[in-house]
């Protein structure tokens, strides 16, 4: 079974100061980008609550909004390599801070070229003033 939305909740807790993670206060002179990476071999099949897809990417979407509106910026990766492959995860597109934060990998070989993107984008310069 696969629950991409369990895995967006704690990685959104790794980037707040509060338990169970208790990372680091921020430092109030720098600027930070908060992101997260979130990687899926599938669609969304069971949670807690439902096995029908369709409302557990709702409730993922409803994440996926908040951790947006807190500025939390969020790459997404469709592990897509079965025999017939899955239909691409609308959700995860969703889910995606754009669309070019959104990687469907249809091989192992992709997997260290969405990583080089997403790393290159992660440390892109900025001058702000």
């Amino acid at each position: 079974t696969t629950n991409q939305g369990i895995g967006l909740a704690w990685a959104w807790m790794t980037l707040g100061t509060g338990a169970p993670f208790n990372a680091p206060a921020k430092d109030p002179n720098y600027t930070y980008k908060d992101a997260i990476i979130l990687l899926s071999d599938g669609l969304n099949t069971q949670n807690r609550w439902y096995s029908n897809a369709s409302q557990i990417d709702a409730r993922q979407k409803i994440l996926c909004d908040n951790a947006k509106a807190a500025g939390i910026t969020i790459y997404t990766i469709h592990v897509n390599t079965g025999q017939p492959p899955d239909p691409v995860s609308q959700v995860l597109q969703y889910c995606a801070s754009g669309s070019d934060k959104f990687f469907l990998i249809t091989s192992a070989s992709q997997t260290v070229a969405a990583f080089n993107s997403i790393g290159t984008s992660l440390s892109r310069l900025r001058v702000a003033k």
